[in-house]
């Protein structure tokens, strides 16, 4: 069976890999490849075959996505594993055979021997069945009908014990086909599935290509650093935290194919491709709908109203300034580079070596979105196996910071170096080991980071700094106004504080940069520019002196309006504002007259409501009195009780009415005091 072997090999990040396969199929017109079954819907979908002469393509088929089992249960012959034999005899009922019988046929009246030779003889027609006796199988006979040469409508039927059939020819050519079906797919793995492709000739060459499920390929990075030394004849250097970074990339493959990969071209791929699984393995049946005959109607003219275009919005960027006035180089650092063995010469030749020790033969080429890494070198990995090849090996300018973000890290900043990818390759995310002075100092991970683009390793914690934070939230009024109605309008700055207080412990100074969240709708004052920011972060450079404890204050505010009622201002709080110089004093003095008024409607409403609960006292007792009267009568003592009642009544009448004119007249003067002030509201604006 001719073989295709993989020959390229272009992995990526998102789970697939595309597989070519290429070889000569010789005197065959037809190559069988073997998938596993949870690949089949990706091989449907991009499966292609490409022959290299004269030859087409015809065909391609590929197995049923039934079960092992279910496809067996369901095939024309069926045949059990304990008693395969039997199953067959059995299922080939009404099928013409040969029988091969152990033995010499010694009846003359035998004329449908064919032929017998030796201890066998032959005799053929048509399979009746077995008859099997309960426990006893030695005595098992299988029954088959022969039709004589003189009569041919007369048949004959012959029993002979299963036990002496040497052989079976099937006659029948669908028996056959289906015997030769069931075997094929009983020795088919159940986890896979054979795909074939047929040409119109043999002896092609033919190149095979494919998606199918592939583990992603990883990279892993060694980055050795070297800090810059002082500028000659200088204490203190200006470029004290930048130094050489040396970035050395492997690629990581699995081979997981079921063959050997040998001298494979392997490209590996940075980016995302969308990708999915659609399923084209499983047949499916539609249920259609019975459709009528319908009228029909001549359609009119179709038309769109012209799209509204909307010019190219343009975002304007500030410059980042750095508030970082002096540099400090790590003396300590430096007595340890100078120390036996630990030299700088140490640590180039280190950088040096390492770049020399591994031959770096990939190349880089841009594709649109995706970037890839071509491997130079074919590569051979054993099945089941997996392989690291040197795709990367620069080196960049870089600077070594710490870093703070106390929502990532509390209370230490992170020692990270920062660099721009100068490579012209893309990185993909990646950990990473950090060696320094020859010495392991930590591991990151490296994010995807495009050609040109900065990328940071954050690779320690740095205790010789301690960092705390402090957040403090206050409300400020920045100015009041008159505001539409009997309002005042509050503008109000609420503000956010956050403190840092810098602890270096360590010999040698530090540059710090602080890492802060943006608020949404805040704004910076009284604070330093930043050195950058992000769409969620500012970052801010400090240079902290070894041994010193430093503040560093960030400020943040928002502008709120509040409304306030002016007639639910008091006195203390309106010379509170006069006080604090956000009303000048002639609104002073007209807000005062509001207030006063307001109080005199207020007061005059009290003594209406006295007065209203005096009155009610004294309809009360008159309801009383009237209740006393009904039962007295017109003569004698009663007469004389009934005409005091009387007289209190009409007393407490009059008192009633005096009341009620009273209440009317302040009324009358509180509605005047109230369109008085309605008025005064009014020529506030």
């Amino acid at each position: 069976m001719p073989n295709l072997p993989v020959k390229r090999m272009v992995l990526y990040k998102h789970g697939v890999g595309f597989f070519e396969r290429l070889g000569a199929l010789g005197p065959e017109s037809s190559v069988t490849l073997t998938f596993k079954k949870e690949e089949m819907n990706d091989i449907l979908k991009s499966l292609a075959a490409f022959p290299q002469g004269d030859g087409q393509v015809v065909n391609v088929s590929y197995e049923t996505p039934e079960e092992k089992q279910d496809a067996l249960s369901k095939a024309p012959l069926v045949l059990s594993d304990r008693q395969a034999w039997l199953d067959l005899v059995r299922s080939l009922r009404g099928c013409q055979v040969r029988l091969h019988i152990a033995g010499s046929e010694t009846d003359g009246a035998q004329e449908r021997i064919i032929s017998a030779s030796g201890s066998e003889f032959v005799v053929s027609g048509c399979m009746v069945g077995l008859n099997q006796i309960a426990k006893k199988p030695e005595q098992t006979l299988v029954a088959i009908m022969t039709t004589g040469s003189e009569a041919d409508s007369t048949p004959s039927l012959r029993t002979f014990l299963l036990s002496q059939v040497r052989g079976l020819d099937i006659l029948d050519a669908r028996s056959g086909d289906d015997l030769r079906y069931v075997l094929d797919l009983s020795q088919s793995r159940e986890e896979q599935r054979s795909v074939t492709i047929f040409l119109d000739r043999p002896n092609q060459d033919l190149l095979v290509s494919y998606v199918a499920p592939s583990p992603t390929w990883r990279v892993s990075y060694r980055l050795v650093y070297t800090p810059n030394a002082p500028a000659e004849g200088s204490d203190v250097a200006d470029n004290s935290d930048s130094g050489q970074l040396f970035i050395q990339g492997w690629g990581i493959v699995d081979n997981q194919l079921d063959e050997d990969l040998e001298d494979v071209s392997l490209t590996l791929i940075a980016g995302q491709p969308i990708s999915f699984i659609y399923d084209l393995y499983t047949p499916r049946l539609v249920d259609r709908p019975t459709v009528e005959d319908e009228a029909r109607t001549v359609a009119g003219p179709v038309s769109f109203e012209e799209g509204r275009r909307y010019e190219n919005l343009k975002l304007e960027s500030r410059e980042l300034l750095s508030d970082v006035a002096n540099r400090y180089y790590e003396s300590a650092l430096d007595e340890e580079l100078a120390a036996p063995g630990m030299g700088s010469s140490r640590f180039k030749s280190a950088r040096r070596d390492l770049a020399q020790a591994t031959q770096v033969q990939a190349t880089g080429v841009a594709r649109g979105e995706l970037f890839q890494y071509d491997v130079g070198i074919p590569v051979t990995i054993k099945r089941g196996q997996s392989a690291m090849v040197p795709i990367l090996g620069a080196t960049l300018a870089s600077r070594k910071q710490h870093w703070f973000n106390a929502e990532k890290l509390p209370d230490h900043p992170v020692v990270t170096i920062v660099a721009t990818n100068t490579t012209g390759l893309t990185l993909e995310r990646g950990p990473a080991t950090v060696l320094e002075a020859e010495n392991y100092v930590g591991e990151a991970v490296l994010n995807f980071t495009p050609a040109e683009g900065e990328f940071f390793v954050p690779y320690a914690v740095d205790l010789g700094v301690q960092i705390s934070r402090e957040d403090e939230s206050r409300l400020e009024t920045a100015a009041i106004a008159l505001g539409k109605g009997d309002y005042l309008v509050h503008d109000q700055w609420e503000t956010r504080q956050t403190v840092y207080c810098i602890d270096n412990r360590n010999t040698y100074p530090v540059v710090l940069v602080i890492e802060q969240r943006i608020l949404s709708g805040y704004e910076l004052f009284d604070t330093a520019e930043p050195m950058e920011q992000t769409a969620e972060f500012q970052r801010w450079k400090l240079a902290i002196a070894p041994r010193q404890q430093s503040e560093f204050c960030v400020q943040q505010r928002q502008k709120i309006s509040r409304h306030e009622q002016i007639l639910n201002l008091d006195y203390q709080t309106l010379q509170a504002y006069l006080h604090n110089k956000f009303i000048n004093a002639s609104l002073f003095q007209e807000l005062r007259g509001i207030l006063d008024l307001h109080q005199q409607i207020a007061q005059m409403q009290q003594e209406i409501q006295k007065l209203a609960k005096k009155r009610d006292r004294l309809s009360e007792e008159q309801e009383s009195i009237a209740k006393k009267l009904q039962p007295l009568k017109n003569s004698g003592s009663e007469n004389d009780l009934r005409e005091k009642l009387a007289a209190k009544m009409s007393h407490l009448e009059d008192e009633r009415d005096r009341l009620q004119d009273t209440i009317t007249a302040q009324e009358q003067t509180q509605d005047s005091l109230k369109q008085r002030l309605r008025q005064l509201l009014q020529e506030l604006h």
